[in-house]
């Protein structure tokens, strides 16, 4: 079991009242995978809105994209400000051990919608830490 978890349901709250996700990722329709260490995540967005993110998996979940990598990936790139190279998904593929994969050419006509999904679970990430915390 990963030591980082993603509020789902937090993160899907964020993204569907975010009006600059509305606005990127209008028109999307689209699956991810996402991989932290061993535990994985899917989220599905219908027309630019997430119209559902979950925990785990029924072993054959669709997705067309994937991103991923080890916990200690993830660890540094939801702090409040990343490092160089932890900043982005698609920059960490390239210099750490980390996947950004799949329909790339879908994931390039989106990737502001991509990069604010990013933002989001690293903003829901923090606040679930800080709250258990105090």
């Amino acid at each position: 079991m990963s030591s980082m978890i993603i509020p789902v349901d937090v993160v899907k709250d964020k993204l569907n009242n975010d009006p600059e996700f509305k606005l990127t990722a209008r028109f999307w329709y689209c699956d991810i995978r996402f991989v932290v260490g061993d535990d994985l995540y899917f989220m599905h967005i219908e027309n630019g809105k997430v119209a559902s993110f979950t925990q785990g998996t029924h072993g054959f979940d669709p997705y067309t994209i994937n991103i991923g990598g080890p916990v200690e990936i993830w660890e540094q790139m939801v702090v409040e400000r990343p490092k160089p190279f932890y900043h982005d998904w698609f920059a960490a593929s390239f210099h750490h051990d980390f996947e950004f994969g799949g329909d790339l050419e879908a994931a390039y006509a989106y990737y502001y919608a991509i990069r604010r999904i990013n933002h989001m679970i690293g903003e829901a990430v923090r606040e679930a830490s800080t709250a258990r915390a105090a």
